[in-house]
């Protein structure tokens, strides 16, 4: 019966990548949950592993003061290392609780990589032979996968052991893998690709789950030359941790970029289907109508534009990001290879570089320059239907100025016609008696003179005439403005 694979002195290493500012909150600006990922180590970790120094990790740190988040810390409080811990310390601990009478020691450290929080956390055997099927009392109840840590930008999980009892190398972290995760993720990690670091094979698997803080990244790293453990020092976790911090905000930035192109793609959609209506209002025939569903549209096309302009701004913030990650990426790559030993090999390494500089970029540019494209037409569309607005408005303006004019004869004429017609009535009707009182002779001698009849019509004609036309200009006036 063929024996059960065995490692020994296994230790697991977590990394965990954690936004601590928000760009969108302003320059430095603390993210909303930047202190989740202090909260799930002490809290779900430490209890799982039952260790009292890992449960009272916040008390250690110096951005907590009374038990609570509070960031200014890091700037009263500096000191002269890396370390967020009091007096630049790691902390070391031993859980309570031990499996098999084996010993499982434990250290953190906590780290700040520019707008980053990362740990630096430990589990390790000492001087202990496991079987490869006891790797999960390393990772009980999954607490160091990414649905128990929730790191805003990924992690990275790097398995160190000494082979004891194994058929291949490859076949050997393959187990090591499966029964460390031991169906505690959605998505299993699946082998990527090898390497050779300081003399011993290294092995990389991944999820590549669209969700970076439930995507699972996993290293293998199996002892084969006595010099690995010697090369492997804190200069060198130094330059490993900034490659993989790069790396996760390389890939969780990427993933970021494809879900704002898809959303300015549904704007583009949303915008096509807005054309359409401008020849719908073009036959509009009452000017009143168009001119108002003209501006309705205008505000909505502007609205959505404005969205759009957003993630256009968005992706190229992202581009940039990437950018500046490839070339800190590189960097550390570069760093780690001056530390490396003859016939070591970082190809896999070097492929995620040429990946992120090539197809993630590129793809980047491909969508900029298609959205722009977009941008450009939906501008034109915007002036256009802003120049139909303003011609509606000049033709609107005038056509109701000329009707305002219109109403204003009509009102001028029916004051004239109804005042004369009222004052003839009334002049009649007061000269009236005098045609009974003094006949009137068809043949009048112009040595009399006028009769009362003649010389009342006449100067009622006068004085009706001036008055009507001071209430033209005069009454007229105010009777419009009532009216209006």
């Amino acid at each position: 019966m063929q024996e059960p694979p065995q490692i020994k002195n296994p230790s697991i290493t977590l990394y965990p990548f954690h936004l601590r500012d928000d760009g969108d909150e302003g320059y430095g600006e603390v993210a909303k949950n930047a202190q989740s990922l202090w909260e799930n180590l002490a809290d779900n970790v430490g209890t799982q592993f039952n260790s009292n120094e890992l449960k009272s990790l916040r008390d250690n740190l110096i951005f907590y003061k009374d038990k609570q988040y509070y960031p200014q810390g890091e700037k009263e409080k500096p000191n002269n290392s890396k370390s967020l811990i009091y007096d630049g310390k790691i902390l070391k601990f031993q859980p309570t609780i031990q499996p098999d009478n084996s010993h499982i020691y434990g250290s953190i450290n906590a780290v700040k990589i520019h707008d980053v929080y990362t740990a630096d956390l430990t589990f390790y055997y000492q001087n202990a032979t496991i079987k490869v099927a006891e790797l999960n009392q390393l990772n009980p109840q999954g607490c160091l996968l990414p649905n128990a840590i929730k790191p805003s930008l990924g992690q990275t999980l790097l398995l160190y052991a000494t082979p004891a009892v194994y058929d291949s190398y490859r076949k050997l972290a393959d187990e090591c893998v499966k029964d460390f995760v031991r169906n505690q993720q959605e998505a299993s990690p699946e082998f990527r690709a090898e390497g050779r670091l300081f003399g011993s094979p290294i092995f990389e698997y991944d999820s590549r789950e669209d969700d970076a803080p439930k995507r699972c990244h996993i290293l293998v790293w199996l002892q084969d030359n006595p010099q690995t453990l010697q090369s492997a020092t804190s200069t060198f976790n130094f330059y490993l941790m900034n490659l993989l911090c790069s790396r996760a905000k390389i890939v969780f930035v990427y993933r970021e970029a494809r879900k704002k192109y898809c959303k300015a793609q549904q704007i583009v959609g949303e915008l096509e289907k807005k054309l359409p209506e401008f020849g719908e209002i073009e036959r509009e025939r009452d000017r009143q109508v168009k001119l108002q569903k003209l501006k309705d549209l205008l505000a909505e096309v502007r609205t959505k534009m404005l969205d759009f302009a957003q993630q256009i701004r968005y992706l190229q913030e992202d581009r940039n990001t990437i950018d500046t990650n490839a070339d800190n990426y590189a960097e550390a790559l570069t760093r780690i290879r001056s530390l490396c030993i003859e016939g070591d090999n970082l190809d896999f390494w070097q492929r995620f570089l040429d990946l992120a500089e090539g197809k993630y970029q590129r793809q980047i540019e491909i969508d900029l320059n298609y959205l722009i494209a977009s941008q450009d037409l939906f501008q034109q569309s915007i002036s256009t239907v802003r120049g139909m607005v303003e011609i509606e408005q000049v033709e609107f303006d005038r056509e109701k100025e000329d009707n305002e004019k219109k109403r204003d004869r009509q009102l001028e004429n029916i004051i004239f016609f109804v005042g004369t017609a009222i004052g003839g009535g009334q002049i009649f009707s007061a000269a009236y008696p005098l045609i009974k009182d003094t006949p009137i002779k068809w043949w009048p001698d112009s040595s009399l003179p006028l009769h009362p009849f003649a010389a009342t019509i006449l100067w009622s004609l006068v004085f009706g005439l001036g008055f009507g036309f001071f209430t033209l200009g005069i009454v007229a006036p105010l009777i419009r403005k009532i009216f209006r």
